[in-house]
């Protein structure tokens, strides 16, 4: 039997949504904000493939765009929109142009009761889901997506503690690379809170999801959790959830695992500590049924002119073997890094970050060293126009992958106006 397959669109571009919220603020004759914006760079590669050749290139960018929000007794509208145009000056690549979008809506149908949530995220990621490239580059290894959802849903509260939310939403993910996997997902969810004490409480959640990819076997996929919460001081919390997650794929394989997620904030005076950990299912572009755990720990200290952050992290990616591809993520990743942001002065603040991260393929059975250095400096000369210079260093090296042997500078200039 011949199989047709619908590959999934964008439901809404960037043009159109923007069209349709200002229509719809006009039509409506209420307040609202629409502010202009553009953003014009000038950027010096020395490796604008990301690979061994290291051929240089400018890239010129300009970036018209625009805020608008709208907020009303019934609905709240909001999006910012940019066209991101690029000219290669050496014609490593010729037709390069993205969007940018963020944008959301809510209805508010019946008032604290019934709601119909919107939302709209296009933008540009990395296809290898263990790896974020676009640090890199501007588009290897990368590719648009669109991310569409519509959400009606209930919220009811039975009781004084307890708090009841369900309903439906429906996902779209297109992506424009041929290679990436475009996918719809239809989910039911309940969540729930039950508030034992004003400090301690339980929670609830069960997610019901049929997906349906362009390729691979389409899956129904439950997942349910149950834990408690527990604020033991002002800003400073710990958490725990535990529950499993069941797929039933149609070509007739099941898998079950066990899902759990914990985590600790805990504030005291300009300092913040976090510890969280977990497991769940990632978005693979790549179309992949990917297993992800991740322990994660960061340090944030609030300074008199800035700020300092420390971060650590381990994430492992296993992919269920029922997945047929050639690109399958199996692989684990330790990260460390520092970032410092300080004002020098009024109007001039400056920010460095270091990253080292370690990659380790299980497939290809070799481990590769990252550093990144990302630093830069920004002047506000008020009425929101501001002006920017940025440098980013990356260094890959390997003694078993040799394509991992590579090293990247990129040095811009940008300025950037919101009318």
């Amino acid at each position: 039997m011949n199989c047709i397959v619908i590959r999934p669109r964008p439901i809404l571009s960037g043009t159109a949504c923007a069209l349709l919220l200002i229509c719809a603020m006009q039509a409506s004759g209420a307040d609202y904000i629409i502010k202009p914006k553009i953003t014009v760079s000038e950027e010096y590669t020395d490796n604008v493939f990301d690979d061994l050749t290291n051929r240089t290139d400018f890239i010129t960018r300009t970036q018209p765009g625009l805020l608008l929000k709208y907020s009303a007794p019934l609905w709240d509208w909001n999006l910012d929109y940019s066209y991101d145009y690029r000219y290669y000056a050496r014609g490593s690549r010729t037709q390069d142009t993205t969007q940018n979008i963020n944008g959301s809506g809510l209805v508010k149908i019946i008032d604290e009761k019934l709601f119909l949530e919107l939302s709209d995220l296009y933008n540009r990621v990395s296809l290898n889901l263990a790896r974020d490239t676009t640090n890199e580059s501007l588009s290897v290894q990368q590719t648009d997506k669109n991310v569409g959802i519509v959400s009606p849903y209930l919220v009811l509260h039975p009781s004084n503690r307890l708090m009841v939310k369900s309903g439906y939403r429906y996902i779209n993910t297109w992506y424009k690379d041929p290679s990436a996997v475009s996918k719809q997902d239809h989910v039911g969810f309940l969540n729930s809170s039950y508030e034992l004490t004003p400090t301690f409480s339980l929670t609830g959640d069960y997610n019901f999801t049929r997906e349906i990819p362009v390729i691979n076997s389409s899956f129904y996929r439950q997942e349910a959790y149950l834990g408690p919460r527990f604020e033991y001081a002002d800003k400073s919390f710990v958490f725990a959830k535990g529950g499993i997650i069941s797929t039933d794929y149609d070509n007739g394989t099941y898998v079950l695992d066990p899902s759990w997620s914990a985590g600790l904030t805990h504030f005291f005076g300009t300092t913040t500590a976090n510890l969280s950990a977990g497991t769940s299912y990632s978005d693979d572009p790549q179309g992949n049924s990917t297993f992800q755990t991740i322990y994660s720990v960061s340090l944030a200290k609030t300074l008199q002119r800035g700020s300092l952050t420390l971060q650590g992290s381990y994430a492992k990616f296993e992919t269920d073997v029922i997945v047929v591809s050639l690109n399958k993520q199996n692989n684990r990743t330790y990260s460390g890094s520092v970032v410092a942001v300080y004002d020098l002065m009024q109007s001039l603040s400056a920010n460095l970050g270091f990253t080292y991260q370690n990659y380790h393929d299980l497939l290809l059975d070799g481990t590769t060293d990252r550093y990144f250095v990302d630093c830069g400096l920004k002047y506000d000369f008020g009425k929101e126009l501001t002006a920017g210079l940025s440098y980013k260093y990356s260094d890959y090296s390997s003694g078993e992958i040799a394509s991992d042997n590579r090293r990247i500078n990129r040095l811009s200039v940008e300025v950037k106006k919101v009318f």
